[in-house]
């Protein structure tokens, strides 16, 4: 379980350099692979503990929390994605 932990971090720390990075404008691509990285990282992991302490409850709410995280990137990203470009109708 600390091993885990311990790859999670470095993984995470890696993961804040290559945004920083990638801050200066880079293509939603990279922001859609940084932010879904960091949902597994964060609820997926609270997710998968709790299932293997087979705790019924920590699972459901870690469940709900995975699907929150999913859906807030999801509204983030309609809100500060590229807009859609308007064609005039013929």
């Amino acid at each position: 379980m600390i091993r885990i932990q311990t790859k999670l971090m470095i993984s995470e720390a890696a993961l804040s350099e290559q945004s920083r990075a990638n801050e200066s404008g880079h293509s939603i691509e990279h922001w859609a692979m940084n932010r879904a990285h960091q949902i597994v990282v964060h609820q997926g992991m609270n997710l998968v503990e709790a299932a293997q302490c087979l705790d019924h409850k920590r699972t459901n709410a870690n469940t709900y929390a995975l699907r929150k995280a999913i859906m807030d990137c999801l509204m983030e990203a309609l809100a500060n994605g590229p807009q859609p470009v308007m064609v005039a109708a013929e």
